[in-house]
């Protein structure tokens, strides 16, 4: 029997749910009833279920043709209803039919509403849900743990106006009278809480395309359908690719994808009914930039995969959620490459390892999995480290077993579970079984503790010696440092000459001696899928540096992306970045993540520098820059690749608004003009770029036009860029005005991100902090929960010469906030903050 007081009692468990729900859009309200049938495993007095925010009326335990009455309390910190009997009940089937009230919240989790103006300027309601991780019980009382699944029987009283979704498909509606509609829903499979899922309101349905015998819609507001097409390119090419990957058939019996005004995550995969912010679903393919389209194909992709991958075969608890996001972020990549190899899509993945390793270069981090007692702390689990980290230990434990091996130990996995429950040693034993490699003592080593390896690489005599260490910003290791002390690494190494000549050896806490040709220049990491960095010796990395045209683009990103993060650990100069950057520059490489790592290194030179010290820092970028601007020229080429617009964009946007560029401004602003006037659109692959630098450099008159068409786009992509640009312009009275529109213009998914982008620009930076601090209970009460972070990260880029003078009031505010829902990410933000400011220091000395 369960004791934990922040489990439910072991003794009950469901196995099928009938929930009647009677949304009021208007009112915000709902009423619901649901019967649950349950096992009863020894004699009980007592039910524990879950429930937050709702109002239970009554609860009746229905077994043997009687009846009995529950009397109702609630632990309302638990998130608990106690329904105790009058006697002692003993153990069987039996069935709990709870009646219960609640409110369509403004928060964005659980049974939630949202909002949309429709063509004629009126607002229209809907009411959605997103339940992951433990926020089902805001909807209806359940047993919302991952392991207890059930068969969910929906049924929606509606205004027979409205449109309905569920994960099962429509199979009756049955009038009420009063204009209202019964909307019944077919039994879904077995399957957690967190994945149910259902919507009404004012929307439509794409007609039904079949796909390998899968029925599949796209759901929007009225007006978009035009914007549909490319989900469905999408949606179809996931389906096909995955269902081949996983050789099993995908789980349910149709996939509705929909489009949520208000949606606080990217996306939920809600079995059958998978819920998207807008942005990221609907798209003008023919208006819409490549990076735009990549990002609909990830997460499409992504919500997909968890179809098998999380839906089919769940984790037990929630100490294993990141294998769902993490394998579904390794997939996403898998399947984005797939549809457009062009697109080079696992180097584009380098910067979010990247990313993630910055994190986890901090003593704050935290491994991968780790033990979640009570379930709302789960939450801190939705982070970088889940995603980028877990998808890129997923990636190097793929690459060491081969592709084809990795595959069918996953198809074992799923084949193994199906319909169930695992943990993530059962991943491990289960590629174990199909491969017999010792993938768990190898795995353990990265998914139990924080951090990552710095493998140090020099001559030996005739070999190489190989030596780890834990990487980390700081000058010394406090005693409560979560980052690990060694691992076992998969260190895959390569002759730069001679492709074919590599060596894999798995490296353990002991220097390793390899044997290797001294006259072979060796580049470690080989073909750059390892979550670790690369240190060389001077004379091994001398002969990279003159070999660099003979390294693959992912082998050269990490080169690049390795110096930078040396750099921040103040294990190397600023000047030797340089060094390396003016070698990959002088390659003119058109590989657009490379270019990304060495404009945040020169980005971080400005900002140290400050507005009035600025000519070093434009001076570097300018010579860097300004040969591949001439190389890719002003627009596109007919027939180039689509990554080339990416790399032109990123170029003129570092031109336009870091070195402020007279050419790249005013070609900015006459494509700026053309689109005011009409006359023609701006370039897709150049849009966001050309809008931050005429916003920029702009004046009210700018913002004016920026404004409005915000607030009237034709598509959510379109409103997106138009909000980013937003959060670019300089002009106090500007700054002021974007500020105040995160309270009561903007929605609340997006405020946060606006702010984190103003706090990061030198510009706006010291305007932006005084406005979170004056109004930071305001913000914490409109935005979601789950956002509170993404706004106050911005905070740890508050490293230029103003904001480092008012480091004391920072560090007091960041001390005085409480972020319950943060997890470890709120001590991350001040570690990261400390390390930039102590970077920027160093910057400016330099």
């Amino acid at each position: 029997m369960t004791t934990n007081q922040f489990r439910l009692l072991s003794t009950v468990k469901p196995s099928r749910y009938r929930l009647e729900l009677s949304p009021d859009l208007n009112d915000a309200s709902f009423l619901g009833c649901v019967e649950i049938e349950i096992s009863i495993g020894i004699p009980i007095s007592l039910i524990k279920v879950n429930s937050a925010e709702l109002a239970i009326s009554s609860a009746v335990l229905s077994k043997d043709s009687q009846k009995y009455e529950c009397t109702i309390t609630y632990d309302v910190e638990n998130e608990m209803a106690l329904l105790a009997l009058a006697t002692e009940v003993d153990a069987g089937l039996a069935t709990l039919t709870i009646n219960f009230t609640g409110v369509l919240n403004d928060q964005l989790a659980g049974f939630y509403r949202s909002s949309y103006v429709d063509e004629n300027g009126d607002t229209q309601h809907l009411a959605c849900t997103q339940f992951e991780a433990t926020d089902a019980r805001k909807a209806f009382p359940c047993f919302d743990e991952p392991d207890l699944k059930a068969i969910f029987e929906v049924s929606l009283i509606v205004d027979e106006k409205y449109f309905t979704v569920s994960n099962g498909a429509e199979i009756s509606r049955i009038p009420q009278g009063d204009g209202k509609i019964r909307v019944n829903f077919e039994p879904t499979i077995v399957m957690s809480t967190y994945l149910l899922a259902f919507i009404v309101g004012d929307l439509v349905a794409t007609p039904t395309r079949v796909v390998r015998g899968t029925p599949v819609r796209i759901i929007h507001r009225p007006g978009w359908d035009k914007l549909t097409q490319f989900a469905f390119k999408a949606t179809e090419h996931a389906l096909e690719f995955l269902t081949d990957y996983f050789e099993i058939p995908y789980p349910g019996t149709k996939l509705d994808l929909i489009a949520i005004p208000d949606f606080a995550a990217g996306a939920m995969e809600n079995l059958g009914a998978i819920t998207f912010r807008e942005a990221l679903l609907l798209v003008d393919e023919n208006s819409a930039s490549q990076p735009e389209k990549e990002r609909i194909v990830d997460v499409v992709s992504h919500e997909i995969a968890h179809m098998w991958f999380g839906d089919l075969v769940t984790m037990k608890w929630w100490n294993g959620i990141w294998l769902n996001e993490a394998f579904a972020t390794y997939m996403e990549t898998l399947t984005t490459d797939h549809f457009d190899p062009d697109w080079g899509k696992w180097n584009s993945f380098g910067i979010y390892r990247a990313t993630a390793q910055a994190t986890d270069a901090l003593h704050s981090t935290r491994p991968i999995e780790f033990e979640v007692e009570r379930p709302a702390d789960c939450n801190a689990m939705f982070d970088i480290l889940t995603y980028e980290k877990g998808g890129s230990v997923l990636r190097m434990l793929e690459r060491h077993l081969g592709y084809e091996r990795f595959r069918k130990g996953i198809i074992h996995y799923l084949n193994k579970y199906l319909f169930s429950n695992a943990e993530t040693t059962d991943l491990w034993d289960a590629i174990e079984e199909e491969t017999q490699e010792p993938v768990r003592a190898m795995m353990d080593t990265w998914v139990f503790q924080g951090g990552f390896p710095l493998v140090y690489l020099e001559k030996s005599n005739e070999k190489l010696r190989a030596t780890q260490t834990p990487f980390f910003y700081s000058t010394e290791r406090p005693n409560d440092s979560a980052i690990g002390t060694s691992w076992l690494i998969p260190l895959a190494l390569r002759s730069v000459e001679d492709r074919s000549q590599t060596t894999n050896v798995l490296l353990g806490p002991d220097p390793t001696e390899i044997n290797w040709s001294s006259n072979q220049i060796v580049v470690g990491n080989a073909f750059g899928d390892g979550y670790y960095r690369v240190k060389y010796a001077p004379e091994l990395l001398n002969g990279i540096l003159n070999s660099f045209n003979k390294l693959v683009e992912l082998e050269r990103f990490n080169i690049i992306s390795d110096a930078w993060a040396m750099v921040v650990a103040n294990q190397s100069s600023f000047e030797e970045f340089i060094q390396i950057a003016n070698a990959y520059s002088n390659g003119l490489y058109k590989e657009p993540a490379g270019w990304a790592i060495i404009g945040q290194g020169i980005e971080a030179k400005a900002k140290a520098l400050g507005p009035n010290y600025n000519s070093e820092a434009i001076r570097l970028a300018s010579q860097i820059y300004q040969n591949m601007y001439e190389l890719l020229g002003d627009e596109p080429v007919e027939g180039e690749q689509d990554i080339i617009g990416v790399l032109r964009s990123n170029v003129i946007g570092i031109l336009g608004t870091l070195i402020r560029d007279p050419h790249a401004i005013t070609m900015a602003r006459q494509a700026f003009r053309a689109e005011i006037s009409r006359e023609s659109p701006l370039e897709p692959s150049l849009a966001s770029a050309l809008l931050h630098t005429v916003a920029c450099n702009g004046d009210e008159s700018d913002y004016a036009f920026i404004l409005d068409r915000f607030k009237h786009p034709i598509s959510p992509v379109d409103e997106q860029r138009f909000l980013d640009a937003l959060s670019s312009f300089e002009q106090p009275p500007l700054i002021d005005r974007t500020l105040a529109m995160t309270l009561d213009t903007f929605r609340s998914q997006d405020g946060p991100f606006v702010i984190n982008k103003m706090l990061r620009k030198p510009a706006c930076a010291a305007k932006t902090f005084d406005f979170v601090v004056a109004n930071y209970d305001a913000l914490r009460e409109k935005f979601p929960k789950s956002s509170i972070t993404r706004m106050l990260d911005g905070m740890s880029g508050l490293f230029g010469p103003e904001m480092t003078a008012r480091a004391a009031e920072v560090r007091g505010f960041l001390a005085s906030v409480d972020v319950p829902e943060a997890g470890k990410t709120l001590a991350q933000i001040k570690e990261r903050y400390e390390a930039n400011l102590l970077l920027g220091n160093r910057l400016r000395r330099a």
